[in-house]
């Protein structure tokens, strides 16, 4: 569903059988956003430049052209192809590397791996 808030179209989610849209469902504790994620270069670069800007900047080259998931997908560990990581170096103005890109991947993953044995244990805790 599309819906608009402040001016801007975005689309609703049901959660619960209530329709929210994301800020509302991060604001309600029922979507959970991984701070880790936001905390690198990249991570930080992504927030003040906005998902929906991205999205849209690399819209003007058809080779490029992303979807607001697949940027989540980079956060959450998943990197671009190279020739989309050219390109948000360049949309960056300089403030993004390519291995600040692929760091970010890199540190996603290790702190999952990490934090994997944690999770095994209190599944196992639970049982």
């Amino acid at each position: 569903m599309l819906t608009t808030h402040r001016g801007r179209a975005h689309s609703t989610r049901c959660f619960g059988g209530t329709s929210m849209d994301q800020r509302d469902a991060l604001a309600s504790g029922r979507f959970k956003r991984d701070p880790a994620r936001w905390e690198t270069e990249f991570g930080r670069w992504v927030a003040d430049f906005g998902v929906p800007s991205i999205v849209k900047a690399l819209a003007r080259d058809p080779d490029l052209r992303v979807t607001n998931q697949a940027v989540y997908e980079w956060l959450q560990g998943h990197p671009p192809r190279p020739a989309r990581a050219m390109a948000l170096v360049e949309l960056s103005g300089g403030r993004l590397t390519l291995e600040a890109i692929y760091e970010h991947g890199r540190e996603i993953r290790r702190a999952q791996d990490s934090a994997a044995p944690e999770d095994n244990a209190r599944k196992e805790h639970r049982r």
